[in-house]
């Protein structure tokens, strides 16, 4: 789901397909809607608010759990005028609520956005990589009408643009005739194989389950680059204390020492030339200075660092998502959509923005892409567990306060539009 707010309108698509749209209305001033990459983490056919008053809440899927949903409401003008939820005409509502399932990612973006295709080396494919990485385009005139399958069934019904000013009578509407049965047809069809080990992995066990898994890719986080250098420093004998991920006075003396050792200037401070003299000492190689975090259903798989090439240059956000292959069994092929973002100035990760406004407008994803190397016993297990419905998500700006255990990964955007 393509949430805009300068259109105040979600796109639905089904895979690749535009199935449904509709108008909304979003945040009104003071209580703007948050723009980025989100997921649904509950659904209740009926919700009362916990923030204003135990105002209605129909038809609600939830965003964040700090209060950001989708739901029904009786007022749906074409501007802002929520207290930061996106509400929607009553018919349309119900009938989303019956397509969706828990997990179904959200974006939402200032400007309408379209997801594109995209090939490239960097990305998984289980069943193979394409022998022709050239990108075909999206057709220029989206498939407004198309099929909704029900699931035990060969019904089809079509859903056809949808708006409405006030909210319709059911008989006159064409959502209307969608039964709470039918899904959306994306591609979501999961392998039924089970899991294996991936090969020279004696530690790490594949979850059984088959179900499409979330990836996120970002920046080392300010904690992630002390705790590294905190245990090679300790590693050396310079006991920094606990790995803790906190600066304290043992990790300063610490410091200290391993400078002095190194006939350097002794400055006590945590810096990317610190972690990368450590890690030449301990024999570890080139210093990661990003992570990669791995969830299926909104629980942890596992994490752990990565290279970013040039890591003072932006990546931009990315959000891909996995789709079925046609006719290819284990197949995968991927669509892209860009968010524009502004990342956050780092002083740990040397992110300073020499042209502020540039990082507003997205970063080519070939050439985020291009910077990212994952070890090859990561890339096997990622190849091993990668099936259709599963995404990959690229940011600079790490782990916010909203991705914390039971959720996706939600990513939060600011743009230089944003108030």
């Amino acid at each position: 789901m393509l949430v805009s707010l300068r259109n105040q309108s979600m796109k639905v698509y089904t895979g690749d397909q535009l199935t449904a749209l509709s108008n909304v209305s979003t945040g009104k001033a003071g209580h703007r809607t948050p723009t980025g990459i989100f997921s649904i983490l509950e659904k209740r056919r009926y919700h009362e608010s916990n923030i204003y008053s135990q105002a209605p809440m129909p038809y609600m899927q939830r965003l964040t759990w700090s209060g950001i949903a989708l739901h029904e409401s009786n007022s749906v003008p074409d501007y802002p005028a929520s207290h930061g939820c996106v509400r929607l005409p009553g018919a349309f509502a119900s009938q989303l609520f019956g397509f969706t399932d828990r997990g179904a990612h959200v974006l939402i973006t200032e400007d309408e956005l379209t997801p594109q295709p995209i090939q490239h080396r960097n990305l998984i494919y289980p069943g193979g990589a394409p022998q022709n990485m050239s990108v075909k385009s999206l057709s220029a005139a989206p498939a407004l009408q198309t099929s909704i399958q029900k699931a035990d069934s060969s019904s089809v019904v079509r859903v056809v643009e949808y708006k409405a000013e006030t909210k319709p009578d059911s008989s006159n509407d064409a959502l209307a005739v969608v039964g709470s049965d039918f899904k959306l047809r994306g591609g979501m069809d999961v392998a039924s194989s089970p899991a294996t080990t991936a090969a020279g992995e004696d530690e790490f066990k594949l979850p059984k389950s088959r179900a499409p898994i979330r990836i996120l890719i970002t920046r080392r986080t300010g904690r992630h680059l002390v705790q590294d250098i905190q245990a090679m420093l300790n590693e050396l004998g310079h006991e920094a204390g606990e790995a803790d991920g906190l600066i304290g006075p043992e990790t300063g003396n610490a410091i200290v020492r391993y400078q002095k050792s190194r006939e350097l200037t002794p400055t006590g401070t945590v810096s990317v030339a610190l972690a990368g003299l450590l890690h030449a000492d301990t024999g570890r190689g080139a210093f990661p200075t990003g992570y990669i975090y791995v969830r299926q259903g909104f629980k942890p798989v596992f994490d752990a660092p990565i290279v970013l090439r040039d890591p003072s240059s932006p990546l931009g956000t990315h959000f891909l998502a996995a789709l079925s292959q046609p006719n290819t069994p284990d197949g995968i092929r991927w669509v892209h959509t860009a968010l524009a973002d502004t990342p956050r100035p780092s002083p740990l990760l040397d992110v300073v923005p020499r042209n502020r406004s540039s990082f507003v407008k997205p970063v080519s994803v070939h050439a985020a892409l291009d910077r990212i190397e994952v070890p090859d016993n990561l890339q096997e297990r990622l190849t091993a567990m990668m099936v259709p419905g599963s995404s990959l998500i690229v940011t600079d700006n790490g782990l916010n306060n909203e991705s914390h255990l039971g959720t996706d990964f939600i990513v939060l955007t600011k743009s230089s539009s944003a108030d």
